[in-house]
C-alpha cells in the first residue's frame, strides 16, 4: 500500500491564483452545463461495487490534445473493475458543442490553465479519498509526468505521452505557433473517435510548451511509474519511452501495444491496454 502524503495545502496554495478554471471537474459536474458540452465530452466518475477493496482510492484521467473523456472509457471500466474510483474532468477549453465557443475557447488554451485545472482536481480528490493516482493520454500524459513531478500523486500512468511532437510539428510551431489562424484536424481513424476537427496555431503552441515542462521535470518523479505505448503510433514518436526511461530515477514499468496506433484505449488493444493500467494502479494504490 502507498503511504497517503498530506499535500492538500500545498495544492491549495498553487492554485489559489488560478481562478477561474475554465475546467469541468469530474466530482461536481453540474447538471445545467450538460447543454455546453458535446456528449461524449461529459466528465466521468466511475465508483467500484459496494464492499469492493481499494475503494477509497482514486485514478484521475486525462484525456488528449483536442479530445474528450469518452476516449477513455475502456480505461475507466477496468479501473473500476479493479475496485478503485475512475474520474475523468473535461481539460480547460475542450468539449463545447458549440461551433463558435469550440474556436473561440481553444484558441485560448494554454498550459499553465491546464495544469491547475488537474492540480485543484487532485485537490479535490484529497478530500474523500486516501490513494490519488493520475493516468494521462497523449496530452494528458504530460501534464501527468509533470505533476508527478511535484509530488502530488501516489502512482502516475502515462499513455503514449505528448514529450515530443512529430519533426515538422516541433520545427514549424515555434515559428508560428504565435500566429493567429486554424489547420484541419479531421480524424483519419478507422474507428469512432470523436473531437474537434481544428487545430489552433496558439493551441499547438500551448502543446508544444507543455511537452518541454514535461521532459525538464522527469528527473523529478520519484512515484510509481507506468508507461504505456505503441511503435506503430504515428502522433507521439515511440523514443519517449527511452526518454523517460533516461531520466527518471525510479524504475519505470514499460507495456507495448505494437497493434495499435496512438488512440491506445480506443484502437485495437483497447482491452489490453484498460487491463495493464488498471493492473498498475491496483498494485499500487490497494
Amino acid at each position: 500500500m502507498v503511504k497517503r502524503r498530506n499535500l492538500l495545502p500545498d495544492i491549495e496554495n498553487q492554485i489559489a491564483d488560478s481562478w477561474p478554471l475554465t475546467y469541468f471537474s469530474a466530482f461536481s459536474a453540474p447538471a445545467e452545463t450538460q447543454a455546453l458540452l458535446l456528449p461524449d465530452a461529459f466528465p466521468r466518475l466511475l465508483r467500484p461495487l459496494p464492499g469492493v477493496e481499494g475503494s477509497q482510492a482514486v485514478v484521475i484521467c486525462l484525456h488528449g490534445f483536442s479530445g474528450m473523456p469518452y476516449e477513455l472509457g475502456p480505461g475507466l471500466a477496468a479501473i473500476a473493475q479493479a475496485g478503485l474510483t475512475a474520474a475523468a474532468p473535461l481539460l480547460p477549453r475542450h468539449g463545447y458543442c458549440d461551433l463558435a465557443i469550440q474556436h473561440r475557447e481553444f484558441a485560448l488554451l494554454n498550459q499553465e490553465e491546464l495544469l491547475a485545472a488537474v492540480r485543484q482536481e487532485i485537490a479535490v480528490a484529497r478530500q474523500s479519498y486516501d490513494r490519488v493516482g493520475l493516468m494521462g493520454f497523449s496530452m494528458g500524459g504530460a501534464i501527468a509526468l509533470t505533476l508527478a513531478a511535484e509530488g502530488l500523486v501516489d502512482a502516475c500512468s502515462a499513455i503514449a505521452p505528448a514529450l515530443r511532437l512529430p519533426l515538422k510539428a516541433e520545427i514549424l510551431i515555434p515559428l508560428l505557433g504565435w500566429a493567429d489562424f486554424e489547420i484541419d484536424a479531421h480524424s483519419n481513424e478507422s474507428f469512432y473517435f470523436p473531437k474537434y476537427e481544428f487545430h489552433h496555431a496558439r493551441s499547438l503552441r500551448a502543446l508544444w510548451r507543455l511537452a518541454a515542462l514535461a521532459r525538464k521535470g522527469l528527473p523529478e518523479i520519484d512515484c510509481p511509474l507506468q508507461v504505456i505505448h505503441s511503435k506503430q503510433d504515428q502522433t507521439i514518436p515511440p523514443r519517449v519511452v527511452e526518454l523517460i526511461q533516461q531520466r527518471v530515477p525510479v524504475p519505470v514499468e514499460t507495456a507495448w501495444f505494437n497493434e495499435s496506433g496512438h488512440i491506445m484505449l480506443r484502437d485495437r488493444a483497447q482491452e489490453a491496454v484498460a487491463q495493464s493500467l488498471a493492473g498498475f494502479m491496483q498494485r499500487q494504490l490497494c
